[in-house]
């Protein structure tokens, strides 16, 4: 009962962190410069602050201080893993400076990805690594240590920059990261993995802190100070939760990462894809990401969340459930799922074809 009191303290204290920290956050973005004006390209209609990541980072640390003062099984394993812990969290304030230097004085595409490059090769020598594949029906999968380093890389990039590219409405990404978080924060403590459910659920608090403040009609974008740092504290720990032997426990079967972290990386690939077959420089902004098109059909900032958090609950349950199964309900789970994922995706094309001239006049995100 205690190790479950811990949680929902550093769950309760992340939140109340990130929460009365973020007006700070706002005063500074003013005296910094860093403001996001209004212009053809953006939704919002009025200079919006946007040094979220300020606040949610400091929201995440606060409450680990406070397992030095516990003497409980919870407390006991986060010290034991110190060293991963820091190395983790100087991944994320290298991340977050390059954040703050972006929104304030802007850095091109080859910049941050050669700096995002350098932080995950950093954090993989720390021990964020992609070290096996579980497969159905057989041992799991052991990368070679060149191809875990570069398949790491990949996966680490590839989710920062996706939870960063999916921040273009009001308060999307961090209800989206609260609920991917809080998934794996459960598959976590159900596999008594304790560390990894102390991360998940301090991430999970910091963005439910921070969301008020988001919610639209926003008072604060998080800007990539946020996205970018959000992002990455995310990516390491899907690492250690969904691709490695960590604590001894076998990693999950191959279709949980990809279901969990689903929308943002379908919604990243499809537009990087429609942009090399349209010829469309891939690092240029467009209104293709799928929270434009929701907003091309009609819906309001509010309902187009809401829409997209239905579907993080969604994958993550089902992330959740794949966990709890035997190789062969996985994969006919998985498989399922596969199929109906493709099936909505036909349908949401159809849909979207008789509106295209109207969709085209949305203005793009944030």
């Amino acid at each position: 009962m205690s190790s479950y009191k811990t949680y929902l303290m550093m769950l309760l204290l992340s939140a109340v962190g990130s929460y009365l920290l973020t007006p700070l956050a706002i005063r500074l973005a003013y005296a910094w410069g860093a403001v996001d004006l209004p212009s053809a390209r953006k939704i919002h209609t009025q200079p919006m602050p946007r040094l979220g990541g300020i606040a949610v980072f400091f929201g995440f640390c606060l409450p680990w201080a406070g397992l030095y003062l516990l003497h409980n099984p919870v407390s006991k394993v986060f010290q034991n893993y110190e060293i991963l812990f820091f190395s983790l969290l100087l991944g994320a304030t290298l991340m977050l400076c390059l954040g703050i230097y972006d929104d304030i004085w802007g850095a091109n595409a080859v910049q941050k990805f050669l700096f995002q490059i350098a932080i995950a090769c950093l954090l993989w020598s720390f021990g964020f690594r992609i070290s096996q594949f579980s497969i159905p029906f057989g041992p799991p999968l052991v990368l070679h240590p060149i191809l875990s380093l570069g398949v790491t890389v990949l996966w680490i990039v590839g989710v920062t920059n996706a939870i960063n590219l999916l921040d273009g409405i009001d308060g999307l990404v961090s209800g989206v990261t609260a609920v991917i978080a809080l998934s794996l924060a459960m598959i976590n403590i159900f596999s008594n993995q304790i560390l990894l459910g102390l991360l998940t659920l301090a991430l999970t608090g910091a963005c439910l802190g921070f969301l008020p403040y988001n919610y639209s009609p926003a008072r604060i974008f998080l800007g990539d100070s946020g996205s970018l740092t959000i992002g990455l504290v995310l990516a390491c720990i899907g690492v250690l939760s969904l691709f490695n032997d960590y604590g001894g426990g076998a990693s999950p079967f191959i279709s949980v990462p990809l279901i969990l972290f689903g929308l943002p990386l379908f919604d990243t690939a499809r537009v990087m894809v429609t942009r090399m077959l349209t010829g469309v420089p891939i690092f240029q902004a467009d209104k293709n990401h799928v929270h434009h098109q929701l907003l091309g059909l009609g819906l309001t900032q509010k309902q187009a969340a809401w829409t997209l958090y239905g579907v993080a609950v969604l994958t993550g349950s089902i992330s959740v459930l794949l966990t709890t199964l035997e190789s062969g309900g996985q994969l006919l789970l998985s498989v399922l799922f596969a199929i109906l994922s493709i099936v909505t995706y036909f349908i949401w094309k159809f849909s979207l074809r008789p509106r295209t001239s109207e969709a085209a006049k949305v203005p793009p995100g944030s």
